[in-house]
C-alpha cells in the first residue's frame, strides 16, 4: 500500500458488494429529496426576511419567529443531505450555520455512505443525493 497514493472519491470504505437501487427506489428518494429542498426553502426564505425585518423595527418577536423559521427550514436541509434533523440548531448562527451544514458531508439516503459535499450521487448504491 502506497502511503503517498491520493485519496479515494468516497469518504469511508465500500462494502464488499452493495446491491444498486430499483428505479423505484430511485424515484421514492429522489421525491423525498425534491419535499426537503421546497420545505427547506418554504421556511427558511420567510425566516431570512422576518429576522431582518424584526431587527431593523426592533421588534424582538419578528425576529425570533424569524429564527424559529430559519431554523426549521435547517432541519429539513439537514435531512435532505442525510443527516439528523438536530443539525438544525446550526441555524442560530444564521449564514455561517447554512455554510457549515453544506460543507459537512452528505450521507446516502439508502444505504448511509459518506460522500463529499460536492457529490450528486451514491458511489455505493447509485442512490441520488441532497443538493
Amino acid at each position: 500500500m502506497n502511503p503517498y497514493a491520493p485519496p479515494t472519491a468516497s469518504i469511508e470504505p465500500h462494502a464488499a458488494s452493495v446491491e444498486q437501487i430499483s428505479p423505484e427506489r430511485r424515484l421514492e428518494i429522489q421525491k423525498k429529496l425534491s419535499r426537503f429542498s421546497t420545505l427547506s426553502f418554504l421556511f427558511g426564505l420567510p425566516g431570512i426576511v422576518l429576522q431582518s425585518v424584526g431587527r431593523a423595527t426592533d421588534n424582538a418577536a419578528i425576529s425570533l419567529l424569524g429564527v424559529a423559521l430559519f431554523i426549521t427550514a435547517l432541519v429539513y436541509y439537514a435531512k435532505m443531505r442525510g443527516r439528523s434533523g438536530a443539525w438544525g440548531i446550526v441555524g442560530l448562527g444564521t449564514c455561517i450555520g447554512l455554510a457549515l451544514l453544506y460543507f459537512l458531508p452528505k450521507h446516502c439516503l439508502n444505504c448511509e455512505a459518506k460522500h463529499s459535499y460536492r457529490s450528486k450521487g451514491c458511489d455505493r448504491c447509485g442512490a441520488p443525493l441532497g443538493s
